[in-house]
């Protein structure tokens, strides 16, 4: 009786770390889902205004956890790997943005990636790419 139980516990147990939790479920052309998306007016195009799009390069090996895209110091949104992300700003001003892992079980002990401060200079489009570096997190413009 004791190895049945111990049994159904254990398959409910790999189970439940089987499935995917609902905040960090793909879709299927890789834009961030909004529900990761906590600032989403930033998400919405607007004439007369700049286009930031982020994306994040999808890795084999240890690259699978989801980091917090930050405008500011304020988390715009999760990303996980391959997905992408635009927002438009009023140009005209200067942004900084960051990322760095979200903390739990599976996320990687080593400092978050440096700032980018972007002069978003014309209502034009300005790319960033996330990946990883041997040293931790790399955000780089693309311009």
């Amino acid at each position: 009786m004791k190895t049945t139980i111990t049994a159904c516990l254990v398959a409910l147990v790999l189970g439940a770390c089987a499935i995917t939790p609902p905040n960090e479920q793909r879709n299927a052309d890789n834009l961030v889902p909004p529900g990761r998306i906590y600032i989403q007016e930033m998400t919405k195009q607007v004439a007369g205004l700049a286009e930031v799009q982020f994306s994040r390069e999808a890795m084999f090996f240890n690259d699978s956890w989801p980091l917090e895209l930050a405008l500011n110091d304020v988390v715009l949104a999760q990303i996980l790997p391959g997905e992408h992300l635009s927002i438009w700003l009023k140009p005209g001003n200067s942004y900084t943005f960051s990322v760095k892992p979200v903390h739990g079980l599976t996320s990687p002990a080593y400092e978050p990636g440096r700032a980018v401060t972007l002069d978003l200079n014309s209502a034009s489009q300005y790319k960033l790419h996330i990946s990883t570096g041997t040293k931790g997190l790399i955000l780089q413009s693309e311009q």
